[in-house]
């Protein structure tokens, strides 16, 4: 006799579809952006319905909310893994955030592709006049809480003697920020993600070089 589908593995049925549906919304959102995504797109990947998408997320302003969200939150949840570590140098941290940036590059950028974009993040800054309200709330709140784990991190390094005790913390936070900011664009613009890694380098030997103690 056949078993009966339970209510436990029908909401595992759909929380799958759910995952698969916002994986590849990702993935056409980093790619082609908010106009050049649509249900139709994600469906024919997935071999679905577009009312199947419909079910799940209602309409595409909601699914976008969803999957900003989450990749924000998975993205700031790195990176404060990465700056809050009491155990690594800042040093160590910068190359450390660029490594993970790398991967997420390699992703997207293969062959003859460099200059692809690569961050959520990055690309729907670029349609944040079209997003809704609590999508660009989520994009907002990347900078606010990277802000704050450097910091911390800037601040651990003045502590542990990486950075004279003068150290111009706020300054030197609000820099590397920026840099992650605008390493998608950066990329991007130059098609390189080497010219990335000059930069970080480059930063490294001036601003904390400047920096450290005498």
């Amino acid at each position: 006799m056949a078993r009966k589908p339970t209510a436990t593995s029908s909401a595992g049925r759909a929380g799958s579809m759910r995952n698969s549906i916002k994986a590849v919304a990702t993935e056409l959102l980093i790619k082609n952006g908010f106009h050049g995504t649509s249900f139709r797109n994600i469906a024919d990947r997935l071999e679905i319905t577009t009312t199947n998408i419909h079910y799940h997320f209602g309409n595409k302003e909601k699914l976008v909310e969803e999957v900003t969200r989450d990749y924000v939150t998975s993205t700031s949840d790195r990176h404060r893994q990465i700056w809050e570590n009491p155990d690594q140098s800042l040093a160590h941290k910068l190359r450390e955030v660029l490594a993970f940036n790398h991967t997420r590059y390699k992703a997207y950028n293969k062959g003859k592709k460099n200059g692809q974009a690569w961050s959520l993040i990055g690309r729907l800054r670029l349609d944040a006049n079209v997003l809704s309200p609590a999508a660009r709330t989520s994009l907002s709140s990347f900078t606010t809480s990277v802000h704050a784990s450097v910091k911390i991190a800037v601040e651990m390094a003045r502590k542990k003697g990486e950075l004279r005790k003068d150290a111009p913390v706020d300054d030197i936070a609000l820099l590397i920020v920026n840099i992650v900011n605008s390493s998608s664009v950066f990329t991007q613009d130059t098609g390189s993600f080497e010219h990335l890694e000059e930069f970080f380098a480059a930063f490294a030997r001036v601003v904390l070089s400047a920096n450290a103690p005498r």
